[in-house]
């Protein structure tokens, strides 16, 4: 039997002085109001209420009982004033933890334009390619950019991304454009890493998964200083093409080997397994998906 419908029921048999009147009140049965005061009084192993054919008054126990529901109701109807209130009045702070280019990128001008329409929900931001544990963190949100396929139970993908090896036009008219992976091996790499195992790059090319192992002259867990690196030409930089892309749309880079695809990037926002988010989570990643546009 739920317990403050139990307690809410015995103020109300208090306030209306008997049985009968709370039960019109309530609009329940009789016997379910004699049935809740009976599991209170089991419950709290104490009696609460003296009744006899003619009146009913409180036990001195019922007395301090009843002041105490009349702050528990009151208590219980202002957070659920204040949660109804910030369901449709969103604020509060937004705990979000997300990667490095990314954020640089994309994510200061859509911080930028949300904060501008929800002025009452602030942010705070935590930049890192590092991922960390959400729980611990007390992240609301994690945004991350990975070859894998998140858990789409508490997660969604908000776009997909291919990875390509680019270098500038100065780098390919000195050094050669590279036709095969053999050829590779003769360049300059720029690397971006956080363990050893991204220097060992995957490509798949006929159906077939092909690797490739380079020997960077730069390794580097930020893709913006590589993309620089890579723009003063010192090498052949391998980056998803959110990074990339609009240089080479300028002229300014030029792609190689682009028949040898690689795993695509997701790029996807992750939040903590709760059955229910709250109001300025859901609006934030809802912005998120109008804001985040497939590249073209």
């Amino acid at each position: 039997m739920d317990r403050l419908d139990c307690i809410s029921t015995f103020v109300s048999v208090v306030e209306h002085g008997n049985f009968s009147s709370a039960a019109r009140a309530l609009d329940i049965s009789r016997d379910l109001v004699a049935k809740r005061v009976c599991y209170l009084e089991n419950d709290l192993k104490t009696t609460l209420l003296t009744r006899t054919t003619r009146q009913m008054n409180l036990t001195s126990c019922g007395e301090k009982f009843y002041q105490h529901s009349k702050v528990i109701l009151s208590e219980f109807e202002w957070a659920a004033y204040e949660i109804s209130y910030n369901q449709q009045y969103p604020e509060g702070e937004l705990k979000l933890n997300t990667p490095m280019s990314f954020s640089n990128i994309f994510l200061q001008h859509i911080i930028s334009d949300f904060i501008e329409k929800y002025p009452s929900i602030k942010i705070d931001l935590f930049m890192t390619d590092q991922l960390l544990d959400m729980n611990n963190n007390k992240f609301d949100l994690t945004i991350r950019v990975d070859g894998s396929p998140p858990n789409l139970a508490n997660s969604k993908i908000l776009n997909t991304y291919q990875r390509y090896l680019y270098a500038t036009p100065e780098y390919f008219n000195q050094h050669g454009l590279p036709a095969s992976l053999e050829e590779l091996k003769d360049h300059k790499f720029l690397i971006y890493y956080q363990d050893s195992r991204h220097k060992k790059l995957i490509f798949q090319k006929d159906q077939k998964e092909v690797s490739f192992n380079c020997f960077p002259v730069m390794t580097c867990n930020n893709g913006e200083l590589l993309l620089d690196m890579c723009l003063k030409d010192h090498g052949i930089v391998f980056l998803p093409e959110f990074i990339a892309e609009p240089y080479y749309k300028e002229g300014k880079l030029q792609k190689c080997l682009e028949d040898y695809t690689s795993q695509p990037l997701h790029l996807y926002v992750t939040w903590p397994n709760r059955k229910i988010l709250s109001k300025k989570v859901k609006l934030f990643i809802d912005f998120l998906t109008h804001q985040i546009a497939p590249i073209k």
